[in-house]
């Protein structure tokens, strides 16, 4: 029994409950947030093994035996990350958001992790609040793009090649930049699986494309490779993806950092954002 203030509650290994059960507790959580999500067990399952999510390190917290919010927990390497976390309306400003993430940080600790990471939105003061007072520390902002439905005019586009998603990934840990976002990492990419779907242009351009309607597109990966930069390789790469999926807006989400190629966004007809978040950072060896 974990005890605050102003209310008792159990925290529960989230590998106890079923898909079924954490989508639901999942979107009831979320249903006031910035963007309410009404999660499937499909959607959770999906993200669990694209986001690297353990389960047994992720809880459940029950008020009375009723499940009243969660905590998901990625692992990888010598580094986890906050994937999400919420809890439910009635049962917030008690303490339990705090004692879930402060478990989670005590048996990282313990198991040998060296750092925690999360992102939160620009703007929750009070989530901002509560990560400050367990010792994590905003190391960058990070934006995200849109672009309109847009007719392309007839421009000439090249053929794509679509390839397996781990090519992409491996491009990027040879190729991309240093200290990639979590989500944009090489790791992450490697876990990517249908229906996203990558694409090369000649070997010389890479992209990932994922949640692909009839009416929008989210660029989940995008890298040229040092040699091949500012050659057009992006641009050609840019128009190509928009070709193949014509009558599209497109989304990047907010896990790009805010000074990486933002030239090449607006040049490419994307817009940044409204929404934008701070990644923060908690050193598990040297803060205690």
């Amino acid at each position: 029994m974990t005890h605050s203030m102003e209310i008792d509650f159990a925290l529960k290994s989230a590998s106890h409950y079923s898909l079924v059960e954490l989508a639901d507790l999942f979107s009831r959580t979320y249903v006031d947030y910035f963007f309410p999500v009404n999660m499937t067990p499909e959607m959770l399952s999906w993200i669990v093994v694209t986001q690297s999510i353990d389960l047994a390190a992720s809880h459940v917290s029950l008020v009375d035996n009723e499940e009243v919010g969660f905590i998901f927990i990625s692992s990888r390497g010598l580094s986890q990350r906050v994937a999400a976390m919420a809890v439910l309306p009635d049962h917030r400003g008690k303490g339990i958001g705090r004692a879930m993430l402060a478990k989670c940080i005590g048996d990282a600790r313990k198991m040998g992790y060296r750092r925690m990471l999360l992102e939160v939105i620009d703007g929750n003061a009070a989530a901002m609040a509560l990560y400050r007072h367990l010792g994590f520390k905003p190391t960058r902002m990070l934006v995200g793009w849109e672009r309109p439905n847009e007719e392309e005019n007839g421009n000439t586009a090249d053929e794509l090649t679509e390839i397996d998603p781990r090519e992409v990934a491996r491009a990027i840990v040879n190729e991309g930049d240093a200290d990639l976002p979590w989500q944009r990492s090489g790791d992450s990419m490697f876990s990517i699986q249908p229906p996203s779907r990558a694409f090369t242009l000649d070997g010389n351009a890479f992209a990932v494309v994922s949640r692909i309607t009839d009416h929008s597109a989210y660029l989940d990966a995008f890298l040229v490779p040092r040699s091949k930069r500012r050659k057009d390789w992006g641009t050609r790469l840019m128009k190509s993806l928009f070709a193949q999926f014509p009558g599209r807006a497109w989304t990047i989400s907010a896990t790009v950092p805010e000074d990486l190629a933002p030239e090449f966004f607006l040049a490419c007809g994307f817009q940044r954002g409204l929404l934008s978040q701070f990644e923060m950072v908690l050193d598990l060896i040297n803060h205690k």
